[in-house]
């Protein structure tokens, strides 16, 4: 039973930035019929803004591709996607992300509350490149509610790892989307399969 409590538990958003998740993004063709149909930024908001009103605290673990990412000699179909499409671009770590790689708006008044913790980006999509972990165990978080984008590469790529470092997890999965209705699906499929919980947002905010 997943019970969560402000003290040690984490919200977890992935990527929540325009390029996917905002009209004009250039990942957001792909992504608008999933966002349409579940009202994925709707209930993203909805899980921040209630999580941070109950005590809950956030944390960003966002996505940037710099100028020497293009260097990359091995590379998968996720990479050659960020890639191809310019996503998440990010001239260096002083400079600002571009308008596609900013954060999402309507999400940013949670995202720059004075407790949510931004780590390092995550280079793939997984949190074995960033701070993450780190970031739970030294605001002693026990327990994860992850949402964010895609569902079924970095939001299930998160899930996982934070289980095999200990973590209980559960996923909102209707915070979540990905590129067709048969990618969702399946991380759905997974979710459900690995997770302690797999809540719509209605239902994790009760459990709030």
């Amino acid at each position: 039973m997943f019970e969560p409590e402000p003290a040690n538990t984490a919200i977890v958003i992935t990527d929540p930035q325009n390029d996917f998740l905002s009209p004009g993004g250039k990942g957001y063709h792909l992504t608008k019929s999933i966002i349409e149909q579940y009202n994925t930024v709707g209930n993203l908001e909805i899980l921040m803004k209630i999580g941070i009103s109950r005590g809950y605290q956030l944390f960003i673990s966002p996505h940037y591709i710099y100028p020497h990412d293009y260097r990359w000699k091995y590379k998968g179909n996720e990479q050659n996607m960020l890639l191809n499409l310019r996503l998440y671009q990010k001239h260096s770590d002083s400079t600002p992300p571009t308008v596609g790689a900013d954060y999402v708006p309507s999400l940013l008044p949670y995202i720059l509350d004075s407790r949510t913790i931004i780590t390092n980006p995550h280079k793939v999509a997984g949190p074995q490149t960033n701070d993450l972990v780190y970031q739970l165990r030294q605001n002693g978080k026990e327990k994860v509610i992850i949402a964010g984008v895609l569902s079924n590469v970095c939001v299930e790529s998160h899930m996982r790892d934070l289980i095999e470092h200990g973590f209980q997890t559960a996923v909102v999965y209707d915070a979540t989307a990905t590129i067709s209705q048969r990618d969702f699906q399946a991380a759905v499929t997974n979710y459900l399969a690995f997770s302690s919980a797999t809540w719509t947002t209605q239902e994790a905010i009760a459990h709030l």
